[in-house]
C-alpha cells in the first residue's frame, strides 16, 4: 500500500504594496466658526486597487481628493506616498511628485482650446521632458496614450470639435501620459450623458484591469459599483469601507 505524498499548501500572496498611506490625517479650514472639511482619517491604497470615495456634496469628498493629489496641504497627520513622507516635501518637490507620478481626471475637461488633441496631452511632458532630444519625444508618447484611448484618428482635431466622451478621453490620455502611480477622477462622468458615460467608464476599467491603481470621486452609485473598493465618506469622516461586497 502506498501512501500519496502530502505537498504543504501555498503560501498566500504577500499583499501589494502601498502607494498611498494616510495616517490621522485632517484638513481644517478657519472660522469664524473653524471648519472640520476632514477629521483625522486612516486609509491605505494598494497598487493596483479600484476605490470608489462616495458620499453627497459637502461631505469632505473634494477636500480627501485635494490632499491626495498634493493639490493641498492637511492640517494635521501624515501622508505617505509610494513610502516617502510628503509632508517633508517643499512646494518644487511636491509639483515635480504630482506632476510625474499622479494623473487627474477632471469633470470639467480642463483642456487648452486653442491646442490640438496630441499637443494637449504633449504638454503634461512638461514634468519629465526637458532637453531638445526628449522635446521631440513629446508628440510620440502623445500619440501611443491616444491609440491607447482609442483616438488615433483625432490627433490634430481641437477639443471645440469633440464630442464630450472624446474630450474626456483625451483628458485620461493626458492623465496617463506620464505613466503615472496613481489615476485621480472626480466625477469623470460629470458632464457626459449616460452612453458616453458608460464609455469613459469601460475605459477606466480597462486601465484598471491593466494594473493602474485608480481611485474615483463619485456621487454617483452607478460609478461607484464599478470599483472593486468602496469608502463613504460623510461631514469630513470615513464612514464605511467595502470590498468585494463585504463591508470591512
Amino acid at each position: 500500500m502506498t501512501t500519496a505524498a502530502v505537498h504543504p499548501a501555498a503560501a498566500p500572496p504577500a499583499p501589494a504594496e502601498p502607494v498611498i498611506e494616510l495616517v490621522r490625517l485632517a484638513r481644517s479650514f478657519p472660522g469664524p466658526p473653524p471648519v472640520d472639511a476632514l477629521h483625522p482619517t486612516d486609509l491605505t491604497v494598494r497598487q493596483g486597487e479600484y476605490l470608489a470615495v462616495t458620499g453627497p456634496s459637502g461631505s469632505g469628498k473634494s477636500t480627501l481628493l485635494n490632499l491626495l493629489g498634493l493639490l493641498d496641504r492637511p492640517t494635521s497627520g501624515s501622508y505617505r506616498f509610494r513610502g516617502a513622507d510628503v509632508g517633508e516635501l517643499d512646494e518644487a518637490g511636491r509639483t515635480a511628485l504630482r506632476g510625474r507620478r499622479i494623473g487627474f481626471v477632471f469633470q470639467a475637461f480642463h483642456l487648452v482650446p486653442h491646442r490640438t488633441t496630441v499637443e494637449n496631452v504633449a504638454l503634461a511632458r512638461l514634468y519629465v521632458t526637458h532637453t531638445r532630444r526628449e522635446r521631440r519625444e513629446r508628440r510620440a508618447a502623445a500619440e501611443a496614450v491616444l491609440r491607447r484611448v482609442g483616438l488615433a484618428h483625432r490627433l490634430d482635431a481641437v477639443p471645440t470639435t469633440l464630442s464630450g466622451g472624446e474630450r474626456q478621453r483625451v483628458a485620461v490620455a493626458r492623465a496617463l501620459v506620464n505613466a503615472p502611480d496613481l489615476l485621480l477622477c472626480d466625477e469623470p462622468t460629470g458632464n457626459l450623458d449616460s452612453g458616453t458615460a458608460g464609455t469613459v467608464l469601460d475605459l477606466i476599467d480597462d486601465l484598471h484591469a491593466d494594473g493602474v491603481t485608480v481611485i474615483v470621486i463619485t456621487h454617483d452609485p452607478g460609478v461607484a459599483a464599478r470599483a472593486s473598493r468602496r469608502v463613504a465618506i460623510l461631514d469630513g469622516r470615513l464612514r464605511q469601507d467595502t470590498t468585494d461586497g463585504r463591508d470591512s
